[in-house]
């Protein structure tokens, strides 16, 4: 039987970018995949290989892991090249990613594997390099990348390399933290050999022209969404007509907040009113098959009578969707009906709208759809950030269990008191205060935080002092200001203070040593001395005004605005900047949280006592489902435990705290081993559990000791300490 004239070959990641080089034509030139983009693929990633990982699994384990099915791609053989012709979004994603596992292979120093993974991002032919993804502009910008320099724009960059360029930096923060230590290398293998695509292969390139039109522009896909259109509108029987139109004008609206939008103001309402959120299983059903999940589910969501369909659609669905519309605005927009939801749209907490929706009733006017919105997206603020500075958390993303527990109780919830009172109480659960930010700074996984956290602050003592609110400039992507340290990286400028390199970074990276620059102005002098500095810090916003004696004497409102928040012995200026500078500026911080994130200002009545049990570490997702916590309660480890570990010559140690956090000798605190590790060596990746030894035997591992509590069988799955 003769084949097919148009065929499909199936390839891994591995077998797609092993000795190829793929030409991006004109048609296709453009790389427009938005930050959303890029993090949604490597979330589905991420999601995909933690479905299967399994307690105790190794390497060889992900060769049996489900794969991964990323599409299909149209190409033409033409000469030595292989042309894209439809999929250049997803593999020049593919390749940012193959970048970016392989700059982390290479610190975590795993050459083997950092060589597999470089052959895959360029080949060599007669001593001229190629990359994979072959488009000559980007030749430049891919280098930089490959050799983590930084790189700087040319006047007038075409918009495929700005976009890259934009993408490269956001993977790095987006990249999951879980990813970055121990889970590195059995993700590799599982994403270079489980993750697939289809190549569909094209006569001639205009007959990839052909297919990639046909496959684009033709044809009427039902997605998920238009099945549970078509369920609810034939169980409501009456009012087809009426109830499609409304139906359309839902989609329609959402839709120009981006295409995604209808399918996920879907899942969160169905997951916000309806789904068991703690079962993560119901919560795939929900996000993967909508409209079976709600055929099965109707008794839980009240769907008897077409009456119980028709009211559904013409008031839940009508309604909410209204109130997630002016949400994803929200984000997008710095407002001041809702500004909270654009400060955590900023930190990439994407499970707010989830909470709102569970919290807003359908009949709610549009003064409580505000004050209950507002109050979700100010705690989950205040929660974020007092957990980060205090060592419990690093992305919003580790709040998500916590919101999942939350979302049962807030849907039970009528009134803006009632609501106030749940989140109210949970607050008063909080570690007290911004206790651990004494030693908060930047560190190598945490400039976006660091950024947002300075954001906040300059734009609060801006706005105190003239009125004026420049947030949104202060962490605009596309003209950045950039993380200035007041210390240049001049170690022997400080050797008097700081005795070691290591205790000289960590002092110039603490909070209280930063401030936020226009980049322009920070690329000019961040090298030069303090003194020389001063009078460019003089021309800046008041946060950083306010290292000048100058602006004491200059500016009445900078007088009053201390005063109002008594600030005097807290904000003053230097004419030297030391270590004790550093300390004091901290606590210029520290009290500039507090009155921030005062919990009474942004409208909680936080009670003066909690019950003692309710007061608990929680447990952070990790590696194998256990935690140091858990070793810990098994006795497997004591509170004031020595760590140490030993790269290249070099000892460090760290100390195993009562809470299951890790400290360093510069005071700060880690919730695994991977972050504390990373940060002691200055990397971006490493694996905690192999680096750290226990110090009292000199032997075990805390991967010894994670494999002796997982074979005695006895592992305690609750893994939750008292605190204090």
């Amino acid at each position: 039987m003769p084949d097919a004239p148009i065929q499909g070959f199936s390839k891994t990641v591995h077998q797609l970018f092993s000795g190829a080089s793929f030409r991006v034509d004109n048609y296709q030139r453009e790389f427009t995949w938005e930050r959303k983009d890029v993090a949604t693929l490597v979330l589905d990633l991420y999601k995909s290989f933690s479905s299967s990982r399994k307690t105790g699994d190794g390497r060889k384990e992900t060769a049996t892991y489900k794969p991964y099915f990323l599409g299909p791609y149209v190409y033409v053989e033409a000469d030595d090249n292989t042309v894209l012709v439809d999929g250049q979004q997803r593999m020049t994603s593919l390749h940012l990613l193959l970048i970016h596992l392989y700059r982390l292979l290479d610190e975590a120093e795993e050459r083997v594997d950092a060589t597999k993974v470089a052959n895959l991002i360029w080949t060599v032919n007669y001593g001229e390099t190629t990359f994979t993804v072959n488009a000559s502009e980007r030749r430049e910008l891919l280098e930089a990348l490959v050799h983590g320099r930084d790189y700087d724009l040319p006047a007038n960059p075409s918009p495929s390399v700005r976009n890259l360029a934009q993408r490269a930096r956001d993977l790095v923060e987006d990249f999951p933290e879980d990813l970055r230590g121990e889970s590195l290398l059995p993700f590799t293998d599982w994403f270079l050999n489980r993750v697939c695509l289809v190549g569909i292969k094209a006569e001639s390139e205009r007959h990839g022209w052909e297919i990639f039109v046909t496959m684009n522009d033709r044809g009427v896909r039902l997605a998920p969404i238009d099945l549970l259109k078509g369920h609810l509108i034939e169980m409501a029987r009456l009012d087809a007509t009426d109830l499609n139109t409304q139906w359309r004008e839902m989609l329609s609206n959402l839709s120009t907040l981006g295409a995604r939008v209808p399918g996920e103001f879907l899942s969160t309402l169905l997951l916000a009113k309806y789904a068991d959120v703690n079962d993560r299983s119901e919560r795939d059903e929900v996000d993967n098959a909508a409209h079976e999940w709600v055929r099965v589910n109707s008794g839980k969501m009240g769907l008897h009578t077409a009456e119980d369909y028709r009211r559904f659609l013409k008031v839940t669905v009508a309604k909410l969707s209204q109130r997630y519309q002016s949400l994803v605005w929200a984000t997008m927009n710095f407002t001041s009906e809702l500004r909270p939801v654009y400060y955590n749209a900023v930190t990439g907490m994407e499970k707010q709208l989830l909470l709102i929706i569970a919290a807003v009733k359908a009949e709610d006017n549009e003064s409580i759809f505000w004050e209950k919105a507002n109050l979700v997206a100010y705690f989950l603020d205040l929660t974020y950030i007092r957990k980060l500075v205090n060592g419990s958390v690093s992305k919003p993303a580790d709040l998500d269990e916590d919101i999942y527990e939350l979302v049962p109780l807030a849907r039970k919830t009528q009134s803006v008191g009632e609501l106030r009172t749940l989140l109210s109480r949970r607050i008063a659960e909080l570690d007290d205060e911004f206790t651990g930010m004494v030693k908060f700074g930047l560190q190598p996984d945490n400039s976006r935080q660091v950024r947002y956290l300075l954001a906040r602050v300059t734009a609060f003592v801006e706005a105190e002092c003239d009125g004026s609110n420049d947030f949104p400039a202060y962490v605009d992507r596309e003209h950045p200001y950039e993380i200035e340290h007041i210390w240049a990286n001049k170690f022997d400028r400080h050797q008097v203070e700081v005795k070691t390199p290591q205790a000289f970074k960590a002092t110039r990276n603490r909070l209280g040593g930063l401030l936020l620059l226009p980049k322009s102005d920070n690329a000019s002098y961040n090298a030069d001395s303090y003194t020389d500095k001063l009078p460019y810090y003089f021309r800046q916003n008041m946060l950083v005004k306010s290292l000048s004696k100058h602006s004491y004497s200059k500016f009445p409102a900078y007088r009053r605005f201390l005063d109002k928040y008594n600030l005097r012995k807290f904000m003053k200026h230097y004419d030297q900047f030391t270590k004790e500078s550093i300390e004091e500026r901290q606590l210029l911080y520290i009290k500039l949280c507090e009155i921030i994130w005062r919990p009474e200002t942004l409208g909680f009545t936080v009670p003066k006592t909690v019950s003692p049990q309710r007061r608990v570490a929680r447990r952070t997702r990790a590696r194998y489902d256990v935690t140091i916590a858990e070793l810990l309660a098994a006795r497997l480890l004591r509170s004031g435990d020595k760590l140490v570990g030993r790269n290249k010559g070099n000892d460090y140690s760290a100390t195993i705290e009562r809470d299951g956090r890790i400290s360093v000798p510069s005071g700060e605190l880690f919730p695994n081993p991977s972050r504390a590790a990373m940060f002691v060596m200055d990397r971006q990746s490493c694996n905690g559990w192999t680096f750290w030894r226990l110090n009292r035997d000199g032997q075990s591992t805390l991967h010894d000791l994670r494999a002796k509590l997982l074979a005695s069988g006895s592992l305690e799955r609750s893994a939750q300490l008292p605190i204090g």
